[in-house]
């Protein structure tokens, strides 16, 4: 419980939600040594929850401990799950039953990937902060510890709009697609091969919104629910 009080009491700093009363008696133990306040005013705070009961309860709903590391393995699983059904029914004939590993290149386009990816990282990032997309993954996988509920609504609203994003720039993608193969039709073009990446687009912020939408949920179920 101890750890929850002090990590409270750093967050309050961080966040800048301070108790003034008790951050200008930490100054006054510093003699007005910013830094070494901070760490009185941790001090003094751990103490004043420890002495008010209402003020430990709050803790429960502000830090909250990760329910379960399971779920982590069965998030991988799941991924990997998705990907090998979907790998089996682009790479296997199921009418001949053969494998034919060349049809896996048609799913590759490196430009639509570029237009889906980093646009929505991008956007997830403007949305929350560096810090929060970098603690997307962590949290994730249960691997932090102790976790300020504000912190936890932070990331899942990263991955949100991140998935959000891939999807709207994946139907943005397949109409830009779309309108140069119309453009094209008077003219000699392959129109299958253009009308496929111009879908691909949307195929890679699909799968995106997919993978983010289960880290999302992850994020909820291991720190908000």
């Amino acid at each position: 419980m101890n750890e929850e009080l002090y990590l409270v009491a750093y967050k309050d700093i961080e966040q800048k939600e301070i108790d003034e009363a008790l951050w200008l008696k930490a100054m006054s133990h510093a003699s007005g040594d910013k830094t070494r306040a901070k760490w009185a005013y941790i001090e003094l705070r751990v103490d004043q929850m420890l002495r008010d009961p209402s003020l430990r309860h709050s803790v429960s709903r502000k830090v909250r401990k990760p329910t379960h590391q399971s779920g982590a393995f069965m998030m991988w699983f799941s991924l990997l799950f998705c990907v090998a059904v979907i790998g089996a029914a682009v790479v296997v004939d199921f009418a001949n039953i053969a494998l034919v590993l060349t049809n896996g290149f048609y799913f590759l386009d490196a430009p639509s990937l570029i237009l889906v990816l980093p646009v929505a990282i991008l956007f997830g990032i403007s949305a929350t902060s560096w810090r929060t997309y970098g603690r997307c993954w962590t949290y994730t996988l249960g691997g932090a510890k102790l976790v300020s509920i504000s912190e936890a609504n932070s990331v899942a609203r990263c991955l949100k709009v991140m998935g959000d994003v891939s999807l709207i720039m994946g139907l943005i993608g397949t109409f830009i697609g779309t309108v140069f193969t119309f453009q094209n039709l008077t003219q000699d073009s392959n129109l299958g091969q253009e009308l496929t990446v111009a879908s691909l687009t949307l195929a890679y912020g699909i799968v995106l919104k997919l993978v983010s939408y289960v880290a999302e949920q992850r994020v909820r179920n291991l720190y908000l629910n």
